[in-house]
């Protein structure tokens, strides 16, 4: 595959004059909504999420929690090594185990927990520094948080709010005060200059899919370690 990255090329304003006409005539063919019959929707992020997390199963073990919607918890909860999977959402629903809001957790005992899933959670809080330390307070010593972060979305993502965007830069500043701190980045300018234009995994080769490049990638994620 061609890098991403390789600077000037021939066709390069051929190619940015086509691209700009045609994401122009995307205005009135291009549905821009998630395709139905999908849960969770195959979108590049979501496809770099289970990248993310396959990098660290193996630490997934002990009290677990997940961020509702809990898209995670069947491939987790049977394992012989987690003792516990918790669901919490800031409004109770279907499945939930825990209510409230992270900013404050200050009814949620600390160190109550070994795991914490957060996948795209922090754009939808509106201090997100305030989560991530109560998140810390509520890990046991040497407990882990997965989390993951878009530097770009579909569109707008109201639930229950749409704050923030990140970067690898963001990710590190957040959980500096982890003992250990491991920030990865996934997508590429194509994957991530799709992503509102609605493109799913389907619309991508595999080669450009799975092509990361981390000064223009479509999420940001990091492990952290108390």
């Amino acid at each position: 595959m061609r890098s991403l990255n390789t600077g000037f090329h021939p066709a390069s304003a051929l190619y940015k004059y086509a691209l700009g006409r045609l994401l122009g005539w995307g205005r009135y063919v291009n549905r821009f909504q998630y395709p139905s019959g999908h849960s969770p929707v195959p979108t590049p992020a979501r496809h770099y999420i289970n990248l993310f997390l396959e990098r660290y199963d193996c630490d997934v073990r002990g009290r677990c929690l997940e961020f509702a919607p809990p898209y995670y918890r069947e491939r987790y909860i049977s394992r012989p090594e987690v003792v516990s999977y918790d669901v919490w959402d800031v409004d109770e629903s279907q499945g939930t185990t825990l209510v409230g809001d992270l900013q404050d957790a200050s009814g949620v005992a600390s160190e109550s927990f070994d795991c914490i899933v957060m996948t795209h959670v922090l754009c939808n809080v509106e201090r997100p520094w305030l989560a991530v330390n109560e998140a810390r307070r509520l890990l046991s010593p040497g407990g882990l948080i997965l989390c993951t972060a878009p530097m770009v979305l579909q569109g707008y993502a109201p639930h229950p709010h749409d704050y923030w965007r990140f970067t690898p830069d963001a990710m590190r500043s957040l959980f500096a005060d982890f003992s250990r701190l491991e920030v990865h980045s996934y997508g590429n300018a194509a994957t991530a200059s799709g992503s509102p234009q609605y493109l799913m995994c389907e619309h991508f080769s595999s080669a450009t899919l799975n092509y990361h490049d981390p000064a223009c990638p479509s999420i940001v994620a990091c492990a952290a370690w108390k």
